[in-house]
């Protein structure tokens, strides 16, 4: 009798160990899966958010993709406009190689006044197409003076005369759209004045039709 007493004592003592040794696992193991769902519910929600990244960019992207659909009206414009598709320029048909700034200056001179206010006007009607078209899209207006080198090219690429009479004369032709309520600065454009002197890309082979002014639209996306 004694060494059965001994036995189920035992057994007793044993089976109430394992008891609180499965209660521990237990316990450890229900802590342990709330941790990985806590871990699963946010890496969800951080993968959603992505996911929700991922869409816009993607709709952004697709917005940029087909904004040569939406310039193609002022590209189309063949009466007002050349279009220079390497660096997406446009220029003004009726002043390419015409001196319409008194020579080496900034003055624009007076037979060409209208003209340079019929393009601004132009331009700012397109870009409030533009904006209805598409108000999330924003875009950088560049307006850039350029000069005409020498037939032989004698004169520097890196003159610096040249570069600060063809900011000049950007700042003309901007002063002068301004003056004459043409004003380009809407809320979804940023307008950037700039020269190029005698230098810069996608200069015309003849040199007597860099004597010019450029605009350049480039699209931004909006935050």
């Amino acid at each position: 009798m004694k060494k059965s007493k001994i036995f189920w004592i035992s057994f007793s003592d044993l089976m109430t160990s394992m008891f609180f040794i499965m209660l521990v696992l237990f316990v450890l193991a229900i802590g342990y899966l709330k941790i990985k769902n806590l871990e699963n519910v946010r890496l969800i929600a951080e993968l959603q958010k992505k996911g929700e990244i991922l869409v816009k960019e993607k709709e952004q992207l697709e917005k940029l993709l087909n904004l040569e659909k939406q310039f193609a009206p002022l590209i189309q414009d063949s009466s007002s406009f050349y279009y220079l598709p390497t660096c997406k320029k446009f220029i003004v048909k009726d002043l390419m190689g015409v001196e319409i700034f008194e020579p080496n200056q900034y003055v624009i001179r007076a037979e060409f006044v209208q003209t340079t206010l019929e393009v601004g006007r132009k331009i700012k009607s397109f870009l409030k197409t533009l904006k209805s078209q598409d108000p999330d899209l924003s875009y950088l207006l560049v307006i850039e003076g350029n000069m005409a080198n020498t037939s032989d090219l004698r004169i520097n690429k890196e003159n610096n005369r040249g570069y600060i009479i063809s900011y000049q004369r950007a700042l003309a032709v901007y002063d002068l759209w301004v003056e004459n309520n043409i004003n380009l600065r809407e809320p979804n454009v940023e307008v950037m004045l700039c020269g190029s002197g005698f230098n810069g890309l996608c200069r015309d082979n003849v040199e007597d039709n860099n004597k010019r002014f450029s605009i350049q639209l480039i699209p931004k996306v909006s935050k």
